[in-house]
């Protein structure tokens, strides 16, 4: 075998030119699936951090029912806040914080235009504990316990409102009773959209602000929830809807935002049906330059005959020679491609907007250990693979015939 190996190096290196060559196009095939599944990767991260520490936390709890009528933001599915039920929910295991939100229907009014809105009226003082990202592509001031009417609005409904920082508004909604009732608030700070399926006619107001003008005092329509561990994510939901009992519902970020999931999905299909082309390219490289092998050394190979090396032999070593090439691709591309993303998170990342919104936000490349050692794998099977066609045809020359030929 060790001879075998020894004689796969010398000919792989016999032709420097076409081994660079096709060493190159394995190593280029990995880099570049290595480069995409760094940016597919980190551009996931980014949309799966946008939802979990940004909108929605790792969990969320409703009454039971509210989820079939969601689109409506009803207002008589609430439940206590502050009181034993937090208290529960705060005491599960794997639970770090706990906030209470109220959504709700209405409109807003600057004095100029009246348009639909949708309100989100949360807890500050335990907000940013559960989703400390809420604020990214914020301008201006953020919502804060003491004062009770200022709000945020949305970046494309305030340039839609003509809306200034600091302008004076109108929030206006029916209550749990269906009164009619009126605040007003000041515009603090307008914030951007990351996700193009987030509505774009969201207001913010202080959880205190919306339970008066609902006549919602002491109650809320959510819990959401932050915890300790994403990968114990399953188990903590099936443990508080156990513990929370029939009459409430615990949702997890996926099930709550099942378009996010279905945008990883398809992320993840376009990165392995480019790593497949790749790896084609890869494969014809390779059987490409062993068949040329074989029909250049053919006489050589009709040498080995004559003096006794069998067949399989033979078969062997051109396999083996495809299998060093292997080795030699892999490790160029896997080395540019680690050093490359590298290089880039070094950096501190790169700039990018996401589709459908205008904030800027910094990717940080990333290559999980799965899809490199998939990578590796798949591209030394196929490689090998590639040069059992070649080995085959040689192993199958006749010896005379292989020693006659020019």
């Amino acid at each position: 075998m060790f001879t075998i190996i020894k004689l796969a190096i010398r000919n792989v290196f016999r032709n420097k030119g076409r081994t660079a060559l096709t060493c190159g196009a394995i190593g280029f095939g990995v880099w570049m699936t290595m480069l995409l599944g760094g940016f597919v990767y980190g551009l996931t991260g980014i949309i799966v951090d946008d939802v979990i520490l940004g909108r929605t936390g790792a969990l969320q709890v409703h009454k039971r029912g509210y989820d079939n009528v969601k689109d409506n933001l009803p207002l008589d599915f609430d439940m206590e806040y502050g009181g034993e039920l937090r208290k529960k929910i705060q005491g599960i295991a794997g639970v770090t914080a706990v906030t209470g939100r109220i959504l709700f229907a209405g409109s807003l009014n600057n004095g100029m235009r009246n348009t639909f809105v949708i309100g989100n009226a949360h807890d500050a003082e335990h907000e940013y504990q559960v989703c400390p990202s809420a604020n990214r592509g914020l301008l201006g001031q953020a919502l804060t316990p003491k004062v009770e009417t200022k709000g945020m609005v949305g970046f494309e409904l305030a340039e839609a409102l003509g809306a200034k920082l600091g302008a004076s508004m109108v929030v206006q909604a029916a209550a749990k009773d269906g009164q009619q009732n009126a605040m007003d608030l000041e515009m603090a700070g307008t914030v951007n959209n990351n996700l193009p399926i987030e509505s774009k006619r969201m207001v913010y107001v202080p959880l205190a602000m919306a339970q008066q003008l609902l006549k919602l005092p002491g109650r809320v329509t959510e819990y959401a929830i932050a915890i300790d561990d994403r990968e114990r994510l399953p188990d903590i939901a099936a443990d508080m809807q156990r513990q929370l009992g029939p009459d409430y519902h615990v949702q997890t970020w996926f099930e709550l935002r099942p378009q996010v999931l279905d945008i990883v999905k398809t992320q993840r299909v376009v990165l392995l049906s480019v790593c497949l082309v790749f790896l084609i390219i890869a494969v014809i490289g390779v059987m490409n330059t062993m068949l040329m092998a074989v029909l250049e050394r053919t006489r050589e190979i009709g040498t080995m005959m004559a003096v006794g090396i069998r067949r399989k032999l033979i078969t062997g070593l051109f396999l083996a020679e495809a299998a060093v090439m292997a080795v030699l691709g892999i490790g160029t591309g896997c080395a540019l491609g680690f050093g490359v993303i590298a290089w880039v998170v070094y950096r501190g990342g790169f700039a990018v907007t996401p589709p459908g919104s205008k904030a800027i936000v910094q990717l940080q490349p990333y290559v999980p250990d799965w899809l490199v050692l998939l990578v590796v794998c798949a591209t030394a099977l196929a490689t090998v693979l590639a040069a059992v066609y070649p080995a085959w045809r040689a192993s199958r020359l006749r010896p005379v015939e292989a020693l006659r030929a020019v």
